[in-house]
């Protein structure tokens, strides 16, 4: 008969398989996962941004409130000038329409001379 030279493994007992989880299984388990206290880092983290994150949209919405409010007076102010320019050139065409009548009248009664007339019309007023 041959001798086997293979040895024969027996199964581990509950005392070594404790050991090799203490040594080998566990260590190799909290690489790869994550344990509790590791969770509450990313919780105290999360935390955080989610305060940061807040923050930062309470900041945004006051610049756009802020942005928005100046706007709406550079609107108002833009609407008050337009209105004044508006008032300002109607006034001018009834101020030269009121000249071009004083004008034609001196005109005829020969109260402007010729030369003064001359002036006038190189101004180009009206």
């Amino acid at each position: 008969m041959a001798t086997n030279t293979k040895k024969i493994e027996k199964p581990l007992t509950l005392k070594e398989l404790a050991k090799y989880s203490e040594e080998v299984l566990f260590p190799a388990m909290e690489e790869r996962f994550v344990i509790k206290e590791e969770f509450k880092d990313l919780e105290e983290e999360f935390k955080i941004l989610k305060n940061e994150f807040q923050n930062f949209k309470n900041e945004f919405k006051n610049f756009k409130d802020n942005s928005f409010t100046f706007q709406d007076l550079v609107l108002k102010k833009l609407d008050i000038i337009l209105t004044e320019k508006e008032i300002r050139e109607y006034q001018k065409g009834k101020e030269k329409k009121l000249w071009t009548i004083f004008i034609e009248e001196m005109k005829k009664k020969h109260i402007l001379s010729e030369e003064k007339l001359k002036e006038i019309n190189q101004l180009e007023i009206f």
